[in-house]
């Protein structure tokens, strides 16, 4: 899993994905993929690597898919920016303990992900989201595995290829063992032509 590099001043999605596309870069045919908001950009760093498949994890396949919330509150995009994210990734910490995990699983698995995640990449992806408009038409499949109880994106507004019952939105953290095995299956699935063109 590659790690998410920060963003350089006024990038938009799509300059982020093709350079991210360009450290990626391989002679090897491959499947790509990501979860929640880096399934979205996986869509679009497809563009540039033209891999087998792509696999999205509790995430959508385009802009109409995001919820209604997400779509009103672009308004506020200017302010993500003055959002005190550390201030906010400190008191998330009750909720990422091991006591909330097994209470509330999704939540402290939202929890313990913010708590882990790179303001300034929190900042900026929270601002593609609300102006996220648009995705190319990907000549390879899309693959997509998502909660059934998913409140950041409710199914309702996507159809996934696999349903995970009672997954919520952290589905890698609290439902690993159906993700690794829908994505084995995804891989199983071209490993033939990985190997006609290794």
């Amino acid at each position: 899993m590659p790690i998410w590099p920060e963003p350089e001043i006024g990038d938009t999605l799509e300059s982020y994905s093709k350079r991210l596309a360009e450290d990626l870069s391989s002679e090897e045919p491959t499947v790509i993929g990501g979860a929640s908001f880096g399934g979205i950009v996986a869509l679009h760093v497809a563009k540039y690597l033209n891999p087998l498949a792509v696999i999205l994890i509790g995430s959508v396949r385009r802009p109409s898919e995001l919820p209604r919330y997400a779509r009103l509150a672009r308004c506020l995009k200017p302010l993500v920016a003055w959002l005190p994210t550390r201030l906010l990734q400190r008191c998330s910490t009750p909720l990422a303990s091991r006591g909330m995990a097994k209470r509330f699983p999704h939540l402290s698995g939202l929890a313990r992900q913010f708590q882990h995640c790179n303001p300034v990449v929190f900042k900026w992806s929270l601002s593609r989201i609300l102006d996220w408009n648009s995705v190319e038409p990907l000549e390879c499949p899309v693959f997509q595995i998502h909660g059934d109880r998913d409140h950041v994106l409710p199914i309702g507004n996507t159809s996934p290829t696999q349903v995970v019952a009672g997954g919520g939105h952290v589905i890698s953290l609290t439902h690993a063992g159906e993700v690794n095995a829908f994505i084995r299956s995804v891989q199983d699935r071209f490993s033939g032509e990985q190997g006609n063109h290794g």
